[in-house]
């Protein structure tokens, strides 16, 4: 009976052996999953800061576009107004330039005129033509740059 026992008892002991092995390769397993977990999460947290330094500079990006585009609109309406300006002056500057011309016709035909004086007539109005021709030239860059803006603004 003592040896059966004994043999009972024995039999017991590898059987905790072996269930206690088995748990402590568990816990080792746990543990060791647990150390990636947290590895994982340590790689996540870095991963996050890396996407919240990205968010504050595109929104600092976008904030510099928003500015920049509000300076290109003020610039534009700028532009614009210039570009009236040039428009009315040019029509101005026609107006009196036909003005010019027509007098130079009745001075031309005029015999009584002084020939000085339509000389004169004919500088100012080689001097207007070429005012004229300025003014057109400018009014023509800001219609560009007016248009090259609107569409830098529309992109």
């Amino acid at each position: 009976v003592i040896i059966h026992e004994r043999d009972s008892l024995s039999k017991k002991s590898q059987d905790f052996s072996s269930r206690i092995s088995d748990l402590e390769f568990e816990r080792n397993s746990v543990i060791s999953h647990t150390q990636d977990l947290e590895a994982e999460v340590k790689s996540s947290r870095q991963s996050v800061a890396g996407l919240e330094s990205e968010k504050a500079e595109l929104c600092k990006k976008l904030d510099q576009n928003s500015s920049t585009m509000s300076e290109l609109r003020s610039e534009n309406e700028e532009l614009k107004t210039s570009l009236k300006e040039g428009k009315e002056s040019a029509r101005l500057l026609n107006n009196e330039k036909c003005d010019l011309l027509s007098r130079l016709e009745k001075a031309n035909n005029d015999i009584e005129i002084p020939h000085a004086k339509v000389s004169k007539l004919l500088s100012e109005s080689e001097e207007l033509k070429e005012e004229l021709r300025v003014i057109i030239h400018e009014r023509d860059f800001l219609s560009k740059k007016s248009q090259d803006l609107s569409s830098r603004i529309s992109d």
